[in-house]
């Protein structure tokens, strides 16, 4: 059986949960520069997913702000159709059938997609993005839908075009394959401005939960729904409007029930609430870590402290830097929707989360944000804005404020080690901490509690059995921050067998491991060892000796 045939076939036969949808876009090529095989033109592919013939006359495309008309076509049941614009039929005639438009165009960028039937209803719609792409594209890659059968999935069912000639007009898509849905939606985001709610979620809903206003439900509060609403393509939003704003200081619960997918999935009810929060003042909100000169492929952060005993709402705040004139320059609003930071804790901004996640072992609660300011690598001025347009907080930076035993800066953050004084003082994020603490507490945070103290937990180890006891950890606390360090590793003997640190900064309190292995890599013998810890800086330089054993095997 041929193959294309066998995988049409194949697609008819999966089961039909998914939301039907008559006539489905399948791939978009709307970068066409350079070409990898296919005629250097904009198309479309649709697909009629029905056993019947459909006649395409006065049916409707429209593309981002414009609109076109379809000619008398008769696209045939599973049947696959390339729309291009008028004149460039004869290029693509080769690859299967072609509709020709008078006006067709596509944005590289991305852009809103809407198919209407001749009754100028809805038929099917996409919005797509150039972040769709899933290989790099620099021209001549096509997008291309994976699993016809889940048509209102979105991102998540598009894949750049394995095709050698970029593209698989006219035929079924190089990257088909069998991708279900099964998740049920997940609730990303939510705000609340006065009285209107924005519930966000990560895929299209079902139309059927969107259009029944019971779904949502006010408790523990006098306050009613007054309308629920969607936009038409944007079926991953939900807009509810409260009869009465919210006070300050009031709270309200609402309750979402029968939570469901485009595709089908039914997710748990929903538990959301809401409160109009008090303003953050002066002091509550500090800058507290910054990543200025990332490593290659990396990208900055900033760091935000809630030094206040309340919840604070982050939505609408805003971070720049200051220019060459010390004009601010960059504006960059970070979220638009509640982000809620409770007191003592921390919140790190970004464009690439994920390198900070697998960059940064001790990293918290970071946010990716579309845009951040362009921070110089040597020195600059941080600057926070609150949703007031008022500048909220500052801090000016240079590398020099890196400890001084630091050779290279790259992919070290700065951080503040008294998040509760008025006058800030800063040092390089600890080597132990993986040199960056982004949304979560400081290395060289420092407390009025702590002592310099080291000791190894625990205290007899076994490195020959490999279990929860083969290693030990040199565990510490310092009342100094940006203390230097060297860390050797001595047998009974005296003589270093192990260096564990060479002039490697720490932070307010960590810990080190040790695996019992010498400087060659090869287990040491059973018996009694010492860590040995000099450290010093401005204002410290002492030495200090904690005791560890190797335990038989």
């Amino acid at each position: 059986m041929n193959f294309k045939l066998f995988a049409l076939l194949f697609y008819l036969s999966v089961s039909a949960s998914a939301q039907s949808h008559e006539i489905i876009i399948t791939e978009i090529f709307a970068d066409p520069t350079p070409s990898k095989g296919l005629p250097e033109r904009e198309y479309i592919e649709i697909y009629n997913s029905t056993d019947k013939d459909i006649s395409l006359k006065n049916y409707q495309l429209f593309y981002g702000n414009f609109k076109t008309t379809f000619p008398d076509f008769l696209l045939k049941a599973n049947v696959y159709a390339i729309v291009c614009r008028k004149g460039f039929e004869q290029e693509f005639s080769t690859f299967g059938p072609v509709v020709a438009l008078s006006s067709f165009s596509l944005s590289n960028e991305g852009s809103l997609l809407v198919f209407k039937d001749a009754k100028n209803q809805d038929i099917t719609f996409v919005e797509y993005a150039a972040d769709w792409h899933t290989e790099a594209n620099t021209g001549g890659i096509s997008l291309e839908m994976i699993d016809l059968n889940y048509p209102c999935v979105g991102k998540v069912n598009w894949a750049s075009a394995k095709a050698q000639l970029g593209g698989s007009p006219g035929t079924i898509n190089s990257v088909a394959s069998t991708k279900p849905d099964f998740s049920p939606p997940v609730l990303v985001n939510s705000s609340l401005n006065l009285k209107e709610i924005v519930l966000n979620f990560d895929e299209n809903l079902s139309l059927e939960f969107l259009k029944e206003k019971n779904n949502f439900l006010i408790e523990n509060s006098p306050n009613l729904i007054s309308q629920v609403f969607y936009k038409p393509y944007n079926h991953t939003q939900v807009i509810i409007t409260l009869k009465d704003p919210l006070e300050i200081g009031e709270t309200l619960n609402l309750r979402v029930l029968n939570l469901k997918d485009c595709s089908g999935n039914l997710a748990e009810d929903l538990d959301i609430e809401f409160s109009n929060l008090l303003p953050a003042v002066n002091g509550e909100i500090l800058i507290s870590e910054i990543l200025f000169n990332p490593k290659p492929g990396g990208e900055d952060f900033v760091e935000l402290y809630n030094a206040s005993d309340k919840t604070l709402n982050l939505k609408n705040w805003k971070l720049a830097r200051l220019d060459a004139l010390a004009q601010m320059a960059d504006i960059t609003q970070l979220v638009t929707y509640d982000l809620l930071l409770k007191p003592k804790k921390y919140v790190a901004f970004t464009k690439n989360k994920k390198f900070l996640l697998t960059e940064y072992p001790k990293s918290g609660d970071i946010v990716e944000v579309i845009k951040m300011p362009a921070f110089n690598n040597e020195s600059g001025t941080v600057i926070v804005i609150n949703d007031k347009e008022e500048v909220f907080e500052r801090f000016t930076y240079n590398e020099k404020d890196h400890h001084e035993l630091l050779t290279n800066p790259e992919g070290v953050s700065l951080e503040r080690t008294n998040l509760g004084a008025v006058k800030a003082n800063w040092t390089s994020a600890s080597f132990d901490y993986g040199f960056a603490t982004p949304g979560s507490e400081n290395s060289q945070k420092l407390r009025d509690d702590l002592q310099n103290v080291f000791f190894a937990d625990p205290i007899v180890f076994n490195p020959y059995q490999p279990n929860e006891l083969a290693t030990t950890k040199l565990k510490y606390q310092l009342n100094t921050a940006g203390v230097a360090a060297s860390i050797d590793v001595v047998n009974r003997n005296g003589y270093a067998v192990k260096t564990l640190a060479n002039n490697v900064i720490l932070g307010a309190s960590g810990e080190i491991e040790w695996d019992g292995k010498d400087n060659n890599g090869q287990l040491l013998p059973v018996g009694y060892y010492v860590f040995r810890i000099n450290i010093y800086s401005e204002k410290l330089h002492k030495s200090f000796l904690a005791k560890c054993v190797i335990g038989s095997n």
